[in-house]
C-alpha cells in the first residue's frame, strides 16, 4: 500500500511527488532488528550502545526504541548483567580498579545507579587492594633498572592509571619495591 506525501501551506492538497510504502515500516523494525542481531554476534552490548549502533546505521527513534525493548524483553541487552560481564572480564585479563571500571561503563553509556550496583559487587568479591598489589608486583621489573624514586613515582602513576585508589597504590607500591630491594639483597 502506498500514499502519496502532500501538504500545502495555504491548505490546498499539493503532490510532493514521492510515494511511500506504509510498509515500510515494518521492513524498517525487521532490518534493524537483524542489524541489532549481528551486532550482537561479536561481544554483549549496553543499551546506549546498541542505540548509537542503530542510529548511525539510519534508524529513526521510533524504530530504535522498539527494537531495544523487543532485545531488553528477550534479555539480549541488559546493562546490570553486560556492566557485571565487563568487571569480570577486565579483571580477569587486563586488572583494573573500581575508578577506571566506573569510567569505562560510563563511557559505554550504562547509567550511574547500574554501574554502581556492578561496583559494589565487584567491591564484596574481590579485594581492591590485593588486586593493586598483584598488577604492581607484575609490573615492578619494568622500572628495576631506575632508581627507587624514580621506580616509586612511575609504578605509582601506572597504578593510578588504571584506577586504583590512592591508599591500595601507596600500600601496593611500597610493598613490591620493598620485596624487589629485599631480593636484589639476597
Amino acid at each position: 500500500m502506498t500514499a502519496a506525501l502532500s501538504g500545502s501551506a495555504s491548505g490546498k492538497s499539493r503532490s510532493f511527488g514521492k510515494q511511500v510504502d506504509i510498509g515500510d515500516i515494518g521492513d524498517d523494525v525487521s532490518r534493524a532488528k537483524s542489524q541489532a542481531l549481528y551486532y550482537l554476534k561479536f561481544r554483549s552490548r549496553s543499551s546506549a550502545e546498541m542505540d548509537g549502533y542503530l542510529r548511525r546505521k539510519g534508524f529513526g527513534r521510533q524504530i530504535r526504541e522498539e527494537v531495544l525493548d523487543w532485545l531488553q524483553e528477550l534479555k539480549y541487552i541488559d546493562d546490570l548483567q553486560f556492566a557485571r560481564d565487563w568487571i569480570q572480564n577486565r579483571t580477569r585479563t587486563n586488572p583494573m580498579g573500581g575508578r577506571r571500571l566506573l569510567q569505562e561503563l560510563r563511557q559505554k553509556g550504562i547509567p550511574k545507579e547500574v554501574v554502581e550496583e556492578a561496583l559494589e559487587e565487584f567491591r564484596g568479591s574481590v579485594d581492591e587492594r590485593e588486586l593493586a598489589l598483584q598488577v604492581a608486583a607484575g609490573r615492578v621489573g619494568i622500572y628495576a633498572k631506575n632508581d627507587t624514586e624514580t621506580a616509586r613515582r612511575k609504578l605509582a602513576a601506572y597504578l593510578l592509571r588504571r584506577g586504583f585508589s590512592p591508599d591500595d597504590v601507596r600500600n601496593a607500591v611500597e610493598q613490591v619495591l620493598k620485596e624487589e630491594r629485599e631480593e636484589h639483597l639476597n
